[in-house]
């Protein structure tokens, strides 16, 4: 699908510039904190990738290449979501971020204590921003208003 006009990309380019700033004040909140690291994150996952990610973090290794690769990624589809550079490939980025973040803690909470905020029973704000991010990947506002427009059209 095709946006027709640059009026239609309007609302689409709020969304994805709005998007791109959480990733990116996410991003540089974690890169500027001294000591943080995915570690705590990690270890209380209570998601189907508990496993995995005890794996990560029983390795010092696995431990910095995750805290570096969340920090990047993040700062990396901000940045590019805001400029509407090459969006498509930050709007995968971001849904893979968001996947593993869903999957960290997926939002399946008990029935006593549906009515607590943030307990929304499967729907989060994880799998929310994931959905707005395919329909930026899918109408790409940037081809009118972004940097895409005067680089390369296709991401």
């Amino acid at each position: 699908m095709e946006l027709k006009n640059s009026k239609e990309a309007v609302p689409l380019f709020l969304l994805r510039t709005a998007i791109g700033w959480l990733f990116l004040h996410e991003g540089l909140y974690k890169l500027v904190t001294p000591g943080w690291t995915a570690q705590y994150y990690l270890s209380q996952s209570d998601g189907p990738l508990q496993g995995f990610f005890q794996w990560i973090i029983n390795s010092e290794f696995l431990t910095s290449v995750s805290n570096y690769g969340v920090i990047f990624l993040l700062i990396f589809t901000g940045l590019f979501l805001m400029l509407g550079l090459f969006e498509r490939i930050a709007s995968v980025a971001g849904m893979v971020l968001l996947v593993l973040f869903y999957l960290s803690y997926p939002p399946f909470g008990d029935l006593s204590n549906v009515l607590a905020e943030g307990n929304y029973l499967v729907i989060d704000k994880n799998l929310i921003i994931f959905l707005a991010l395919w329909v930026v990947w899918q109408f790409r506002p940037g081809q009118f208003l972004g940097l895409n427009r005067f680089i390369c059209s296709k991401f």
